[in-house]
Parts: structure tokens; C-alpha cells; sequence
């Protein structure tokens, strides 16, 4: 039964722990955010070495499997006398230079079930041999996903073993019932020596507040409107936590699987260790990622590191996977669920030891931001994973498979980490659709008027009826589409957003009395887009987004960042087939965190899910016949109850608007009436 883990599969000795280094001292800590201190990291890439020690004859020349291949044993390797039908095969004593790390792998394909495996691994230092301790070896755990392009010809294998500053190694393999594997190499790592080293802060730090102060309009809207008008709420986000980026632990880009990382989605979490020596110091965890990253690339074959994040003793977060900390990166973690979750794994080994206060602290910071991009509760129970639903959000590697991992004592801890994720999260606030300018507490339109070209406000009252229109004090002459941007600085305020015929995208911030500031441009070249909006938070870091449809057909993301430029984009959805018109629509189901993103196609709307910085994943269609509408926007709820979104559509032959009105049900609760609106040729 998945979750269960009998103790028979993993002995208590499975502890890779050989005591060859004195531990480092980890500061202890009550407070629930991970205090970060300075490390020595390198200043530039570490060339890490591999060697690798053949214990049978490799392959023959043009064979790619081992299937069906009897090991031939090599001048390195002996094999004990048989036992019933029990083989042992032990490599010669191996040197180690530096802070070493050793693994077994074997030829792709080779008939070695997991069940029948075991192997062992002992230290020789000053002269005395320590005891045999059980390696790590869960052949269908530990790896890429079945059947993905990742997982061809990649070797099967232990886990690695850190055995630390040690004089030489010796390894062996035990087989019960099974053939001596082709091809068995034993993989001896030296983590490298950087040739200097700096004391740094972590590269990838949680952004400071940089809300810009309240706007200022061409003129003071000292009127009777003023002491009348409401700020939004600024809207909540789940803080990033520090991490230490690739570069910091010297990783040598040149080693992975060239090409760009492969992406998915974000459901969950997987909680991991190492399993190697729980006795290293603060300035060896760099050499230590270093050689698990060689063995995993080189030895394995996998194409990068497994994990996305490692975490240490002393409570600090590193980079693992190479692709963005914030996307959803597929790693090699856990296998069958490394399309739809993330795996952080602890250094050291938790089956005999207790993790710090400060690694149990770092992993709920870290799972609390993580999961809260993708719309993830960190303290979220039942939860779909790939195939199967798991009791929580966050899982032990034990929970999807044979083994024991991460530890029986960090296991024990999953329910404190699955606690502080679910309180370290601010809510969804930042996800909503801020479709306020007035500052009433209801949803606004913007509208650009046909005759002078004035923008105005066009509130709602409440009761999904339209107030008289309010000219504010910009003239959209050159706008080629206008948006609503909600409160896109952060700063309390609706503002708002237009796309010049010239390209350019501009921010006018306003100040809560409908008047505005003028223009910051935060875009260029944008005029080869038709579809584009305003959509809310995508990527999860508090700032709403820009989705559009770009000239190539694909669906993209422009991250918003106030009156900063947008940042680079990034694809979303290689096209959404047909589509005319792209409507921002916030968290229009209430039922997650994540917004939603609607989408016209002939003459239906379709709603996409998002998965965060996931993009689009499943869409449904709500069955309203667009064919009578000229204009279709997506609202925050008409009558303030927070249930989910509402659409605003325009019926063409005489300007009248109606309100669909959404209940979390997938059905429409009201079709609204609104009023006439005519006269105006743009609308947000």
C-alpha cells in the first residue's frame, strides 16, 4: 500500500554516517523564518572529477543493453564464494582524494531486481578500516519519470554515498537470486577545489519592498470625493525565501544535458535527504552538491541534478535543478511524480539522526513560497499528484514509494513542515482580480470615449447596475488597447494600462479620486500583439501580469513589476487554436490559489486553469454563445459576496451590458441586465 513503508525494506542500518569529519557547529534558532548567514562559496565554476573504476567488462562494443549479459569480473573486483545462491562481488581498496562521494551503477537493462540487491561501503583512514554500511539502493525511486525522453538509457544504481575526507574506499554489491549486472562501475567523486572562495549573501534573495509612494495626478482631486474614496487592500504575497543560486556552489554549467530544462506543473511537494555523513561543515556543502550533481549527470546519466532544492544543516537553501527556482522544473526526485511536483532534499542522513530546528524551519519557508506560486495550500490534505491522490500537499519520498526516505526523524517532522508552510503563506490576495479604480469596493470598468477620446470610469454599484460614467484626466489618442489593471504598483490604487500604437506599453497610476499620472512606459515593441490583458499575479510574486498571444501563436507571460519594466517573457501554452481575445480573469474559480485566464474562440469563451508560473493547464467551457457581444470582460464579483468572478458582456445591436454572474458550482447564478453603454470604442 503506497505510504507504508515495512522495515524490513530498509534496514535501521542503512546510515551512510562514517563519522570521518568533526561536525559543524549549526547556530540553534526558534524563530520561523530561516536566519541566513554568509557562506564561502566559490567565485567561479569547480571542475569536479569522476573516476570510474569498471568492476565488470563493460558492454560489447555497439551492445546499449545489458539485458541478458553475465558480469565478467575485472582486475579490480573479486567475488566471494557463493552462499546458497547469494553472490558478492567487492571492489579493490580505491584511493580518495578531497571530500569524497562513491557510487555503484551497472549497464542499462541489466536483469538486477531491486528486491534483490544490496550494497555496502566501508572507509579506510589512519590506517583502520571502519564497518560495512548499507548504500542507498532504490533502482525505481530515485529517477526520472518512466518512459520520459530523461529516462532512456539513463543506468540504474545506488543512491551516493558522501564518505567525506577518507584515505581510500572499498565497496561491494550483494545479489540473492540475480546475475552479476554488466558493466558495474564504482563511481569515486572528488568535489574539486575552488581556486578561490568569497564570503556571500544568497544570490537569489527575497526581493525588497519597493512599492512606489501614492500617485500623484496632473491635478489635486480635492473634491467632494475626497475622504469618500478607499484604497484596495495591497495586496498579500508569500515572501520568497533566500536561496543559493548554482553559481554559488560552483556549478560547472558545462556538465548538464545542454538545452532547455523541461517544465510542467506543481501539485505538491516531495521531502527528501541525501543519505550520506551527517558530519560535514558549513564550507564543504558546496563540494558536497558539486559531486552529488557529477554522480547524478556523469555516473547516472540523468540530465542534471535530481532535486530542485537542497537544504542543509545550518538551515540554508541551494539551487538544485537548473531552470528558474520559481517554474516548475521536472526534476529526477521522485519518480512517476516529477512532472507534477518539486522534491527538496535535506544533506545528511535523517534515519539516526534528527534534523536541526534550522533545516525543519528552511523547509517550511521554502514549501510555504514554492507551493503558494502554483495556488498550493501548504497545509493542504487531500491532494491529486500525477496519478494518485496523496493524504497531503507535502509528502516524504517513503509516501510514493519502497523506501525510507527522507529518515525516520525528518519524516517525523512533516507534519510540523506541513504547519509552518500553510502559516508562512499570506493567502491569495496578490491573485485576485483588482478590478477597482474607484476605490468603492466594487469592480469598475475603464472605457475610452469615441467622440474626444477621454478614458473614464464606469462604476458598478453593487447590485450589478452601472453608475454615470466619470471622464478622468487622460486622453487615450493613441491607445490601441485599453486595460484595467487593477492595482498593478501595489501602492493601495487602481491604475491603468494602455498599449500605444507605438508599441509601447504605459502605466498611469492612479491615486483612488479616478485621476492619474502620466504614462511610464514599461514595454516596447508590442504592437505585432491583437490578444493581449492584464491577468492578475501568474508568477505568484505579489505584481500582476500581462498574458498574450504572440505573433508565433503561443501563449505568453510578461511578469509585471510595478513601474518597472516587464520582464522577460516566458511561454504559457504553445497556442490556444483560434483564439481571438484574451480576458484576465483572476482567481475566477475560488476553489485554489492560482487565477484563471479566459480565452474567446469563435464564438465561446473557454476558461483556463494556471498553475502559477505553470501556465495553462485545463480549460472548460461555461456554454454562453458569444455571437451577439462585441465586448467581454471578466470582473471580481458584482456584488461583493467573494464567491469567484463575474463576465461583463456587451450585446452589439444596442449597448446593452449583462452580467453573468458565476456561482462555484461551473454554473451562472444571474443573467444580469446592467444598462446601456454607448458611445465608447474601447473598453477594460
Amino acid at each position: 500500500m503506497l505510504g507504508v513503508v515495512l522495515a524490513a525494506l530498509v534496514p535501521a542500518s542503512t546510515v551512510v554516517d562514517l563519522k570521518v569529519v568533526r561536525p559543524g557547529d549549526a547556530a540553534i534558532s526558534g524563530s520561523e523564518v530561516v536566519a541566513q548567514s554568509a557562506a564561502q562559496v566559490p567565485t567561479d565554476p569547480v571542475d569536479a572529477h569522476l573516476e570510474e573504476i569498471s568492476l565488470t567488462a563493460p558492454l560489447a562494443k555497439g551492445r546499449q543493453s545489458g539485458r541478458g549479459v553475465i558480469g565478467r569480473l575485472t582486475a579490480q573486483a573479486e567475488k566471494a564464494t557463493s552462499r546458497g545462491d547469494t553472490v558478492t562481488v567487492t571492489s579493490l581498496p580505491q584511493p580518495v582524494h578531497g571530500f569524497g562521494t562513491v557510487g555503484l551503477t551497472w549497464a542499462p537493462g541489466a536483469d538486477v531486481p531491486e528486491e534483490a540487491v544490496g550494497a555496502d561501503v566501508r572507509t579506510l583512514e589512519a590506517g583502520t578500516w571502519s564497518e560495512w554500511q548499507a548504500m542507498d539502493v532504490h533502482l525505481d525511486d530515485h529517477a526520472p519519470d518512466p518512459g520520459s525522453a530523461e529516462a532512456d538509457g539513463v543506468r540504474p544504481g545506488t543512491m551516493e554515498a558522501v564518505v567525506g575526507e577518507v584515505d581510500e574506499v572499498q565497496t561491494r554489491l550483494r545479489l540473492t537470486g540475480a546475475q552479476v549486472p554488466a558493466d558495474l562501475r564504482l563511481a569515486v567523486i572528488t568535489p574539486g577545489e575552488a581556486e578561490s572562495t568569497r564570503s556571500e549573501s544568497p544570490e537569489i534573495e527575497t526581493g525588497a519592498d519597493d512599492t512606489p509612494e501614492r500617485a500623484r495626478g496632473a491635478e489635486d482631486a480635492g473634491s467632494a470625493e475626497q475622504g469618500q474614496a478607499a484604497t484596495l487592500s495591497a495586496a498579500a504575497y508569500t515572501a520568497k525565501p533566500s536561496i543559493y543560486s548554482r553559481r554559488q556552489w560552483g556549478a560547472d554549467e558545462s556538465v548538464r544535458e545542454p538545452g532547455p530544462p523541461d517544465y510542467n506543473e506543481v501539485r505538491g511537494g516531495f521531502v527528501h535527504h541525501t543519505v550520506n555523513t551527517n558530519s560535514y561543515t558549513r564550507d564543504q556543502v558546496p563540494g558536497i552538491i558539486r559531486s552529488i550533481y557529477l554522480y547524478h549527470v556523469q555516473s547516472r546519466g540523468w540530465r542534471d541534478i535530481g532535486y530542485n532544492f537542497l537544504i542543509d544543516k545550518f538551515g540554508r537553501i541551494w539551487e538544485g535543478r537548473y531552470g528558474g527556482v520559481d517554474r516548475p522544473v521536472v526534476g529526477a526526485h521522485t519518480s512517476g511524480y516529477n512532472s507534477y511536483s518539486f522534491g527538496a532534499s535535506a544533506i545528511g542522513n535523517f534515519d539516526n539522526v534528527a534534523p536541526s530546528s534550522e533545516l525543519v524551519n528552511a523547509f517550511g519557508t521554502l514549501f510555504a513560497w514554492k507551493l503558494s506560486l502554483h495556488g498550493v495550500r501548504g497545509d493542504q490534505g487531500s491532494t491529486r499528484i500525477g496519478d494518485h491522490t496523496f493524504a497531503h500537499a507535502i509528502m516524504g519520498h517513503r509516501d510514493a514509494g519502497s523506501t525510507a526516505c527522507p529518515g525516520r526523524y525528518l519524516y517525523a517532522k512533516l507534519s510540523t513542515i506541513r504547519s509552518q508552510a500553510g502559516s508562512k503563506q499570506a493567502g491569495w490576495a496578490a491573485r485576485e482580480l483588482q478590478s477597482q479604480i474607484s476605490g468603492r469596493g466594487y469592480p469598475d470598468l475603464v472605457a475610452r470615449r469615441a467622440g474626444d477620446k477621454r478614458i473614464v470610469v464606469i462604476r458598478t454599484d453593487g447590485t450589478a447596475h452601472f453608475g454615470t460614467p466619470r471622464a478622468t484626466n487622460l486622453i487615450g489618442g493613441t491607445s490601441a488597447t485599453l486595460m484595467n489593471a487593477g492595482d498593478w504598483d501595489r501602492d493601495g490604487d487602481g491604475d491603468i494600462l494602455i498599449r500605444h500604437t507605438d508599441g509601447t506599453i504605459r502605466v498611469n497610476r492612479g491615486n483612488g479620486t479616478e485621476t492619474f499620472a502620466s504614462g511610464v512606459i514599461i514595454g516596447r515593441h508590442f504592437e505585432s500583439l491583437a490578444v493581449i490583458d492584464v491577468v492578475s499575479d501568474i508568477t505568484g510574486d505579489g505584481w500582476p501580469d500581462i498574458v498574450g498571444k504572440h505573433p508565433t501563436g503561443e501563449i505568453r507571460v510578461w511578469p509585471g513589476h510595478g513601474t518597472n519594466a516587464l520582464g522577460a517573457s516566458y511561454r504559457m501554452r504553445s497556442a490556444v487554436s483560434g483564439s481571438t481575445q484574451v480576458i484576465g480573469a483572476g482567481r475566477f474559480y475560488a476553489d485554489d490559489g492560482s487565477p484563471e485566464v479566459i480565452f474567446k474562440v469563435s464564438d465561446k469563451l473557454l476558461i483556463f486553469r494556471t498553475n502559477g508560473p505553470g501556465g495553462l493547464t485545463t480549460y472548460s467551457d461555461p456554454g454562453i454563445d458569444t455571437s451577439a457581444f462585441d465586448f467581454m470582460l471578466a470582473t471580481k464579483d458584482l456584488r461583493g459576496a467573494s464567491t469567484g468572478g463575474d463576465l461583463l458582456l456587451r450585446r452589439r445591436s444596442d449597448g446593452m451590458w449583462f452580467g453573468y454572474e458565476h456561482n462555484q458550482s461551473g454554473g451562472w447564478d444571474r443573467k444580469t441586465q446592467m444598462g446601456v453603454v454607448r458611445g465608447y470604442d474601447q473598453f477594460g
